[in-house]
């Protein structure tokens, strides 16, 4: 295993402010003009470079069992990274050109430092701190301890568009209790966003949260299709072929105009002609290639893409604040195997898909676009904007 050597400055939150310059040594280079201002423009989908995305799951400990949840048995495992690692690893993730960081779990709110976490990476210079939450109580009472300005947003996790279907995925009564708190974070000023997993078992009432967010006053909604991974694995049955995914976007482009609040969705599956629509958008294939992010788990395994979750190929290991590459087999072989030969054995979109997914691949047992003849896969990493009436 080879460390690789970062540089020990002391890092300073009244740090002054560096113009872009090649050397750089924090990443402001690759930032757009103003990013590195006392008053940073707003960007929300940065563009693609080197472990720019930062994903830190402090804690595996969750009060809730989703059907869905990738996360599968570290939940029960519930590991939580002391704050001495936390601070480690985000200094260490900041210094190799980390800029927009979400903070997740499990329920990260349920780590006994959070609020205390939130503003530290801040002062270490992530333009962007983002956390996604359940929103239940334990969380609510964990944002009235903090203010708007800490966050560039909150995103809420509600998987249907009413109690039933929502509640039937993540438990009993929370779909009232998470409304409830949406409503509070966004009277308080919070930029609040819903995160909808899609599967069989909501996909019928799920564009309804665009009504919902509206109502409240959410600024975003994401979805994006449920993988067969984590706990996953036992719900095959809810979920989606690429068919009825591909179905379910295109619908919501239809849809999603006549609403003030914004859309994000995930393709993850694209009939061949709208790869080149994702390119304008700025989609240039795998981020498994690009390195554009990494996610970090309280073991100190980071992993390039979290379709791989449930394996053994992360990319690297944290210790002792040091990146250590994986040296057995690494899931950047994997991703860069393609190149030399596609996933379905011949690409038919090589200009955006490059060779296919073979995370898919391997996960699934076959590439989709080897068994749907007009379909090519869309790192499900990557997120499209549908035009809304906020656009």
């Amino acid at each position: 295993m080879v460390a690789v050597p970062l540089p020990t400055p002391t890092l300073s939150p009244t740090m002054p402010s560096q113009g872009p310059t090649a050397g750089d040594r924090y990443g402001h280079a690759r930032l757009p003009a103003g990013a590195h201002t006392a008053e940073p423009a707003r960007v929300e989908k940065i563009p693609y470079g080197r472990f720019r995305n930062v994903y830190l799951y402090i804690t595996e400990r969750c009060q809730l069992r989703c059907t869905h949840c990738y996360m599968g048995d570290r939940l029960d495992r519930a590991l939580k990274m002391p704050f001495d690692q936390v601070a480690a690893t985000l200094e260490t993730w900041r210094l190799m050109g980390g800029s927009k960081l979400t903070i997740l779990g499990g329920e990260p709110t349920l780590h006994p430092d959070y609020v205390k976490i939130i503003p530290h990476a801040g002062a270490l210079g992530f333009e962007h701190v983002i956390t996604t939450s359940n929103g239940l109580e334990t969380a609510i009472r964990k944002f009235r301890q903090m203010q708007p300005s800490d966050f560039a947003y909150v995103q809420i996790s509600l998987d249907g568009g009413c109690a039933d279907s929502h509640n039937s995925i993540r438990g009993p009564d929370t779909f009232a209790e998470a409304l409830r708190n949406i409503g509070e974070l966004t009277s308080r000023g919070f930029d609040t966003r819903i995160i909808c997993t899609v599967n069989r078992r909501n996909a019928p009432d799920a564009m309804r949260l665009l009504n919902l967010a509206d109502d409240l006053g959410v600024s975003l909604v994401k979805f994006h299709v449920f993988s067969t991974i984590g706990a996953g694995t036992a719900a095959e049955d809810i979920a989606m072929p690429p068919g009825e995914w591909i179905a379910f976007y295109e619908e919501l482009e239809r849809v999603a105009p006549q609403h003030r609040t914004r859309v994000w969705y995930q393709p993850t599956y694209a009939r061949r002609e709208r790869i080149a629509d994702y390119a304008a958008q700025g989609y240039r294939g795998c981020i498994g290639r690009t390195l554009d992010r990494i996610s970090i788990f309280p073991d100190g395994r980071a992993y390039v893409c979290s379709y791989l979750f449930d394996t053994d190929l992360h990319f690297a290991n944290m210790i002792d604040g040091q990146v250590v590459l994986n040296k057995g087999d690494n899931e950047f072989d994997l991703f860069t195997r393609v190149i030399a030969r596609s996933s379905c054995g011949g690409c038919k979109a090589p200009t955006g898909c490059a060779g296919g997914c073979p995370a898919e691949e391997l996960v699934m047992g076959a590439a989709s676009c080897a068994a749907e003849p007009d379909i090519v896969p869309v790192c499900r990493l990557w997120k499209a904007d549908v035009p809304t009436g906020a656009a």
